[in-house]
């Protein structure tokens, strides 16, 4: 018997409920593994979305997600669950004890598809060996719109085709571990100017545009192999007048099924998050993905804004919702069997074709993110011959508000995940090279720039800018900016930034003589920052 008609044959003996429940992939607070247990007992769910929230170190994940498989192994259907995370370098968990690399951005930025898949491995392996077995990654949206809230250095670029090499590689990579892998955000999140976490973006393109942009990297994906395709909670109206992306039929059956092939696992974004919980109620929303064609409803019980139904009630009211829609009628049971025929492959093949983690060395692993850090640094204007500073004394300063630190690490685990910027870590990496240097404080660079005091003649003074993809929150970019415009005014080419961050702040200092870039706000690209900065290298 051959999986299909294997997995066939167990559906037919399914009861409604326990179908229902195996479409959906949710959350729960904390390590708290009875309700977890509960929600695979009586409400038969297909699988967890894990953060920093549920682990606090790699000793307590993976136990969890032992406990969690052993739990789904004892059920009727016993398939594995799906334990997905959002490790995908500029997002990621478990920030102290693993090896994130400075994000898809630099990756695309040091353009070496070869070097992708290589951060990719470290990615998939790290977390493999702590029992997840889901990478809610890479990336496929095309940077297209520079003030995008919450894609920036999430993305591998601006072009379509460097963005689709680079998707290609990472999908590769991590099926060649033996774990699964999600791309996102279909038809593509990269020219939104609202960020899905808080409201409903829309993107004015239509087909033929998609087509040329942000669909060629979900094309690459299908051609590697992707397993599962993850959807966007965002409005094309000259696609779908009515619906988003997640809702809507003609995107997701039309369009990702029929025209580019697609034949994996449809997953939701979280419907938990903004663009659909101002917009539909949680029953009403799974009821129309299912029927648009998703195969899996995530719910990844997001804080981003107080909820009046407590998340768990919220839970299980969504999944009751659907199994009532099928009993009236509203979802006929062959769309839920279609959708469970999927997803239960899905998670029987990778049983079938598991590998045991191949560890790779601490040594190797942070020798390969560092390489990806240092061949992303550029250097994108120094026409006044500042860099590199060598062993010259400088002055330094931070423009963002130390009181912005505080929204890098999400209540709920989601996000870039570090509790220390990237300011601190160059900080840090400036003391290790023995830089010497005179560093003002934010208070004092603000009354500096209020006074118009006067530099040294010949001292440089460096601002470190940076940006962090902040889920439902952003960074003071607009402040950062007037800072570093006011000093450009004042203080002209003695005036260095080196950008923490992407790149596209710099069309906002037509001014500024010399700008350095990092494409990145991760520890490893601070800590080379600091190092290039004072050394003799001039890149």
């Amino acid at each position: 018997m051959d999986m299909k008609q294997r997995v066939s044959q167990l559906i037919s003996t399914m009861p409604l409920a326990e179908k229902v429940g195996q479409l959906f992939m949710l959350a729960f607070a904390g390590p708290d593994l009875e309700y977890a247990k509960k929600l695979i007992k009586d409400w038969h769910i297909g699988g967890f979305y894990l953060t920093d929230d549920n682990s606090r170190n790699s000793v307590e994940a993976l136990r969890l997600n032992q406990q969690l498989q052993h739990e789904a192994a004892l059920r009727h259907c016993d398939a594995p669950l799906i334990l997905g995370v959002d490790q995908e370098g500029a997002w990621g968990i478990l920030t102290k004890e693993t090896d994130l690399g400075p994000g898809n951005l630099a990756l695309g930025k040091a353009d070496e598809p070869a070097l992708t898949a290589r951060m990719y491995q470290v990615l998939a392996s790290q977390m493999q060996q702590l029992g997840y077995n889901t990478l809610l990654a890479p990336c496929a949206d095309v940077n297209t719109n520079p003030d995008n809230p919450i894609i920036g250095q999430r993305s591998f670029g601006e072009e379509p085709e460097l963005v689709s090499r680079h998707v290609q590689a990472a999908v590769r990579s991590v099926l060649d571990t033996g774990m699964l892998c999600s791309v996102k955000h279909f038809p593509g999140h990269g020219d939104t100017a609202t960020d899905s976490h808080s409201g409903l973006p829309s993107v004015d393109r239509g087909l033929a545009e998609l087509l040329q942009t942000d669909l060629q990297p979900f094309v690459a994906a299908i051609e590697a192999g992707v397993p599962l395709i993850m959807t966007s909670h965002i409005f094309y109206p000259k696609l779908d007048a009515v619906y988003p992306a997640t809702l809507s039929s003609t995107l997701l059956t039309g369009l990702l099924r029929k025209q580019l092939g697609f034949d994996g696992v449809i997953l939701t974004d979280s419907m938990n998050m903004g663009a659909m919980r101002r917009h539909y109620g949680p029953a009403e929303a799974a009821v129309l993905a299912l029927k648009a064609g998703a195969d899996l409803i995530m719910l990844s019980e997001e804080h981003y804004e107080n909820a009046n139904t407590p998340y768990k009630d919220l839970q299980q009211q969504t999944i009751q919702g659907v199994i009532n829609a099928v009993a009236s009628g509203e979802v006929t049971e062959s769309r839920i069997d279609e959708a469970l025929r999927r997803v239960l492959c899905l998670r029987y093949q990778w049983q079938s074709t598991a590998v045991s983690p191949t560890p790779l060395s601490t040594t190797q692993a942070a020798q390969t993110a560092k390489e990806s850090a240092r061949k992303a640094f550029k250097v994108l204007r120094n026409s006044a011959g500042l860099w590199p500073l060598g062993n010259k004394r400088f002055q330094l300063a931070f423009v963002t508000n130390p009181q912005c630190y505080d929204r890098i690490c999400n209540s709920r685990g989601i996000g870039p995940n570090d509790p220390i910027p990237a300011s601190q870590y160059f900080s840090e990496g400036l003391q290790q090279a023995g830089a010497v240097h005179l560093q003002y404080s934010f208070n004092q660079l603000e009354q500096m720039l209020q006074q118009g005091t006067v530099l040294p003649e010949h001292g440089a003074l460096v601002l470190v800018t940076e940006d962090y993809p902040l889920p439902g929150e952003q960074m003071d970019l607009a402040e950062q900016q007037h800072r570093v415009q006011r000093a450009c005014e004042l203080w002209g080419e003695q005036v260095i930034v080196l950008a923490l961050r992407s790149d596209y702040e710099l069309t906002q200092y037509p001014h500024l003589s010399t700008y350095i870039c990092s494409y990145s706000s991760r520890k490893v690209s601070a800590l080379l920052a600091a190092e290039l900065l004072v050394s003799n290298n001039n890149l």
